[in-house]
């Protein structure tokens, strides 16, 4: 059983039910999220580890939101990388 009070309160969907259309959601277990975001018909969503804020792999793209699960403890790098990402969040048209 885990000590989180955060667990099974319905946060991560509300997350996912405010996030932008298309939006990366930030999740330590991309597999489960996409089985959530599925019951709650966002499917739009891309689902990524923190992994995905170092390799920078998105430099260059654009997005219409980044959103980063609750449950989500990001290291230092990580929020640098999270900062800088998030510069290239654009409003969709």
């Amino acid at each position: 059983m885990s000590d989180d009070p955060n667990r099974c309160t319905g946060r991560t969907t509300r997350q996912m039910l405010a996030a932008p259309q298309g939006a990366v959601f930030i999740t330590r277990t991309p597999c489960n999220a996409q089985w959530l975001a599925d019951k709650v018909n966002r499917f739009d969503l891309y689902f990524v580890a923190p992994l995905w804020l170092t390799n920078e792999r998105w430099l260059g793209l654009t997005f219409t939101g980044i959103v980063v699960d609750h449950d989500v403890r990001l290291t230092e790098r990580e929020q640098e990388m999270l900062r800088q990402a998030l510069t290239r969040v654009r409003k969709r048209t």
